[in-house]
């Protein structure tokens, strides 16, 4: 007898319409009730709400039960919901309210033509209901591309037709191993399965590649014993296992008829299994080609931006010379868009035919197929050639034939500059420590000097000629021996010996090293020491501070109109801090020229006077002091610079 499943809000409703035709029906209010029920229940038609429908829904009850038609209940609200699932398999839709004499038509109507079906089909009155589930079920996995999708089917249709409680599937990976992917059982039947059990059968089966069927009891509880039926079939195509499908019941064991239909059902099995792992490969191949376009388009875009972005020049440039492509910043040296440049000469730019060598390095990395480079010439005039480097790098093809070169015109003119400060500042250092061994070598015979003078000094009265003249040669002495110290302390300044000395003595210390050069150049210098304190620093280092800015000073006020004059003060700025001040009346230092001052090279004076160290010497000794400096300037008013230190840096003991 054809019975009905509603699963609906409106079941009170409904249940006095429907009893007017002679047919049975089950009442749900729930989607779970009614999902669990049409697992083991089969319905000739379901009526069931749209709110209570969706995909997953629809799907799992096509795939259960292909034959039941779904009549959908919608209220206008939800007509365009119901329309949207007439196209996945829906039969028909009833709009709410519900009226009486539509709804019993309708079911009529659809109940009448399957008995009429039934009757026409007369040449399948003979086959046993389980080989018509089961070719259903064939058909249904045959159009089943999704791996996930294949196995429900499987599992549902394999239950469906031996009744079992439970159904599972365990499939195998590139190496045989095998792993359960999915369980189709009734609720509460997973108490059945004990899956040690289960699964030892499951991996015999797969080891011998036969059918395995026994009866296995085991103790639920202290009191109760569950005997089941295990069958349990390999999934095979081609000899190669694809898995393993158990069916596990209660029943008595499975008949024989019954286990010629599960092994061509696992046949079948297979070729769907197997055929949801192509479309599964295709998919992910498909998916991996368009993840590769992705990537070849979104890495042609960061090229062009990092081609664009590079400051020197960059050109790829075909076996004839013409220019395939080139970067922005050298088209705009040329003073046009590269889209302008592209398919021109590179002999017709402005500069190329200027350096016949570099042409010919080009022509000779397009033939040899070996990286080369140019460099221009340290007089060259031409603009686009002065200063610029250029690596030629060849492209090959498949043949490894040079096709295309690029060639990277890189500006060398920083390097070139530092190249030759380097050079002079190894001279420097050469000349210090030549300074150092003229006063080593000059510290020993006035050592015997001052000694022989201390000597007479002794032995003589004060009142004579002579005492007087070894006084004088003592004090000579002394003042020598100042000045070598000095200069040795300045053949060193590699490492920093912090120890506590008088702020005013290191400025005294660098004065008698400059003095006689200030006053050949008529500078006065004015000492304004309001602070003498005692400060923790490394005496020579901040020796040469003092030196700089004075030597400084004394350049800055050559051919000056007025009396050239230079201040020294120290001041405290507060009680752990004190501050050096060094103004000068010369020239003073253009605006734009302040915030470069402390630059390594930098130097206003013209080239070959100045190596541009001396300010950045300063600065870096302030700093490694935890000090500060700072300049200001008014142009032929005064230039100052302020030193600010604090008095307790830590000491070397």
């Amino acid at each position: 007898m054809k019975k009905i499943a509603v699963a609906s809000q409106y079941c009170s409703e409904l249940q006095e319409i429907l009893a007017e035709i002679a047919f049975e029906f089950d009442l749900f209010t729930e989607a779970a009730q009614f999902t669990a029920q049409f697992h083991h229940q089969l319905y000739s038609l379901v009526l069931l709400d749209v709110g209570l429908s969706s995909a997953a829904l629809l799907a799992e009850l096509h795939a259960t039960s292909p034959e039941t038609l779904i009549i959908l209940l919608a209220s206008p609200e939800e007509r365009y919901q119901a329309l949207e699932q007439l196209q996945m398999g829906v039969y028909d839709y009833l709009l709410l309210p519900l009226d009486a004499s539509e709804v019993i038509l309708k079911v009529k109507r659809i109940l009448d033509e399957q008995s009429l079906k039934q009757k026409n089909s007369t040449f399948f009155d003979d086959v046993p209901t389980g080989l018509l589930i089961l070719n259903e079920a064939t058909q249904e996995m045959i159009q089943t591309l999704e791996l996930a999708a294949a196995q429900r089917v499987i599992l549902a249709k394999a239950r469906q037709v031996t009744q079992a409680e439970v159904a599972q599937i365990y499939l195998a990976d590139k190496r045989g191993h095998l792993t359960e992917s999915q369980t189709d059982s009734l609720p509460g039947a997973e108490k059945l399965i004990d899956n040690e059990l289960v699964l030892k059968l499951v991996q015999q089966a797969a080891l011998t590649q036969t059918v395995i069927s026994q009866r296995l009891t085991y103790e639920m509880s202290e009191s109760s014993q569950v005997t089941t039926s295990v069958q349990v079939n390999p999934i095979i195509s081609r000899e190669k296992l694809i898995g393993v499908l158990a069916l596990i019941s209660r029943s008595a064991d499975f008949s024989t008829q019954l286990k010629q239909w599960l092994a061509i059902f696992c046949s079948q099995a297979a070729i769907a299994i197997e055929n949801a792992y192509l479309f599964q490969d295709l998919s992910s191949a498909y998916i991996d080609l368009a993840q590769s376009r992705e990537k070849i388009l979104h890495s042609h875009n960061t090229l062009q931006v990092i081609f664009d972005g590079i400051s020197d020049g960059l050109y790829i440039l075909d076996q004839d010379l013409s220019i395939s492509t080139l970067n922005r910043i050298e088209a705009e040296r040329q003073g046009c868009k590269p889209e302008e440049l592209v398919g021109r000469s590179y002999l017709l730019l402005d500069g190329p035919n200027d350096a016949p060598g570099l042409i010919t390095q080009i022509r000779e990395a397009l033939r040899t197929g070996q990286e080369t480079t140019w460099t221009s010439p340290q007089d060259e005039s031409n603009l686009y050639l002065k200063d610029r480097e250029f690596h030629i790098y060849p492209i090959r093809n498949r043949l490894a034939q040079s096709e295309q070169v690029v060639v990277f015109a890189q500006d060398v003119s920083e390097r070139r500059r530092w190249q030759a400060s380097l050079f002079r500042s190894a001279n420097l250092a050469a000349v210090g420590q030549l300074a150092g061994s003229v006063a080593h070598q000059i510290n020993n015979p006035l050592t015997v000097t001052m000694t022989n003078s201390q000597l007479i000094l002794l032995d003589t009265e004060p009142e004579t000629e002579t005492y007087e003249m070894a006084t004088g040669i003592l004090k000579a002495g002394e003042r020598i021996q100042n000045i070598i110290t000095n200069l040795l302390e300045f053949s060193n300044q590699e490492r920093y010996f912090f120890i506590l000395t008088d702020l005013v003595e290191t400025i005294d210390g660098a004065l008698a090293l400059v003095i006689r050069s200030l006053k050949k150049a008529n500078i006065k210098i004015i000492n304004d020491y309001q602070a003498q304190p005692m400060l923790s620093a490394s005496v020579s280092h901040l020796k040469l501070v003092w030196i700089n800015l004075l030597l400084n000073a004394r350049d800055a006020m050559t051919n000056l109109p007025r009396q050239p004059q230079i201040t020294i003060s120290t001041r405290f700025v507060s009680e752990r801090m004190v501050k050096v001040v060094i103004t000068d009346n010369g020239t003073g230092i253009a605006a734009k020229d302040l915030d470069q001052l402390f630059r390594p090279f930098f130097t206003t004076k013209p080239v070959g006077k100045a190596l541009g160290l001396g300010l950045y010497s300063a600065h870096a000794i302030v700093e490694r002091h935890n000090g500060q400096i700072k300049v200001s300037s008014v142009p032929n008013v005064a230039t100052t610079f302020e030193v600010i230190l604090p008095l307790d840096n830590p000491r070397d003991l």
